[in-house]
């Protein structure tokens, strides 16, 4: 029975591997389930088996990533002598650098994350990578509630407020990303708008927290304009 789980786990961990490289390679749209199998050198039943579709494989490679980037970050989580403002801004400028680094491949899985006909993979993901991302920033919530900086009753609650808050902020920026600014709006113009949300974010987040106006600094807007140069 041992190796029989042995194996299933070291397939599925090749087909996550074999994807994700041709994902960065090729695009994703231009990566089929042919070539995925063909790399690997198995059957197409084999690949169904696993995943229900190449966008099942999707979301495992990105709840994957999820945790590797989370991994990166527990040593700073962990840290008794960082406080939890620091830990938080570090959190979320530490994500954002790392997407920035990764940027060709994100705004290429954006284009398929924030299609129309999408809309059910994009709410699987986001149930995938909550119960990933919910209990750290839930420490970090609670650190600050013992140091005085932060006042909630619920801060597993709140760290899933945080979550979904930024994820109503990823739809605006993927859709200039993707579609450019409206017609007849400058780029200037729109990116300005862009940066007026993420300020109203942030707000918004000291409020669920309970922390003081103007602590938070999640996105600054030189790492939101790099990834429109």
């Amino acid at each position: 029975m041992a190796r029989t789980v042995k194996e299933y786990d070291e397939r599925y961990t090749e087909f996550l591997d074999v994807g994700q490289r041709l994902f960065y390679q090729k695009g994703y749209a231009q990566t089929s389930v042919q070539d995925i199998i063909g790399e690997i050198g198995v059957a197409k039943g084999l690949f169904y088996y696993y995943f229900s579709s190449k966008a099942d494989l999707l979301d495992a490679v990105i709840e994957r990533m999820t945790t590797q980037i989370l991994a990166s970050l527990q040593p700073m989580i962990d840290d008794p002598a960082c406080d939890a403002p620091s830990k938080m801004d570090q959190f979320f400028q530490r994500t954002q650098s790392w997407k920035l680094a990764n940027r060709e491949f994100l705004i290429d899985i954006m284009g398929v994350i924030y299609s129309d006909e999408n809309v059910l993979l994009r709410t699987k993901i986001l149930a995938a990578t909550m119960p990933i991302v919910v209990p750290q920033l839930a420490r970090i919530i609670r650190q600050g509630m013992s140091e005085g900086v932060y006042a909630v009753a619920y801060p597993e609650e709140s760290a899933e407020i945080v979550m979904e808050l930024g994820q109503a902020l990823v739809l605006p920026i993927a859709n200039l990303l993707l579609k450019g600014p409206p017609e007849g709006v400058a780029l200037e113009t729109a990116l300005l708008g862009l940066e007026r949300r993420v300020s109203a974010y942030e707000r918004s987040i000291e409020r669920v927290l309970g922390a003081a106006n103007g602590s938070f600094c999640i996105v600054p807007p030189a790492l939101l304009r790099a990834w429109f140069v």
